[in-house]
This record gives structure tokens, C-alpha cells and sequence, in this order.
């Protein structure tokens, strides 16, 4: 064997449970692993290589509150359409849409903690 590394499909339930028990145990909460990466045996990591995520922009000025509730739903009902129930949603602190998220907490979003120290906030829309 030239290395001791293998990069594994996570395939099963009991196995992506056991990447999160892993990365948890390590401090860390990985999205969507479909992938797992095995050193002397052990998981010691995992990736993704798809990941439902919606990058998006809306206009300072002329997009309001009101507007963005009915933006929000269109965007679920076409994530559901493409069979992502649950997806990312990154966004600034410094967006006026951060407030629009963050009170969406408990609410069908959750917010992505990390490692902190990050400049982006992820929203995971469960």
C-alpha cells in the first residue's frame, strides 16, 4: 500500500452517523459528507461533493421585508421541487438580511456555528 489514507462513500446511515460521532468528538460538525477519509483505520475526516447551497444576492434598496418573505418561500418551494429538504444558506453579518435570518432561528433555520471566527454565517434551512 502506498499510503495508509483511503477516501471512502459514506453509503449508510450507521456510517455517516459514525463520521458525525468522529468530527464531533474532534470539535467539528461537517454538511453534507458524502465521503469519509480513513487513516490507520480511523475516520479522521470527511467532504462533500455536492452540497445544496444557495448563493444569492437581493437589492439593499429596493427589496423589502415583505418581499423577502415571499422571495423565501419561492425559494423553498423550488429547493423542494429539486428534492433538497434541508440546504445552505450563507449570508454576512453585515447584510441587511442577516436580521431576516437570524429571526427565522428555530423556525425552520438553524445557524451554523463552525469553528467561529468566521466572516460568513451559514443558515441551515431544515
Amino acid at each position: 500500500m502506498i499510503t495508509n489514507l483511503q477516501i471512502v462513500p459514506i453509503n449508510d446511515q450507521k456510517f455517516f452517523n459514525d463520521v458525525m460521532e468522529a468530527s464531533s468528538s474532534n470539535g467539528h460538525e461537517p454538511l453534507y459528507s458524502t465521503h469519509a477519509v480513513i487513516k490507520d483505520k480511523e475516520i479522521v475526516g470527511a467532504f462533500c461533493t455536492i452540497s445544496p447551497t444557495v448563493y444569492w444576492w437581493m437589492h439593499s434598496t429596493k427589496v423589502n421585508n415583505r418581499d423577502s418573505i415571499v422571495i423565501f418561500q419561492s425559494l423553498d418551494t423550488l429547493m423542494n421541487q429539486n428534492k433538497y429538504e434541508s440546504y445552505v444558506l450563507p449570508c454576512h453579518p453585515k447584510s441587511s438580511y442577516y436580521p431576516v435570518l437570524t429571526s427565522r432561528l428555530g423556525r425552520g433555520l438553524t445557524e451554523y456555528k463552525g469553528d467561529g471566527g468566521d466572516d460568513w454565517k451559514l443558515f441551515i434551512r431544515e
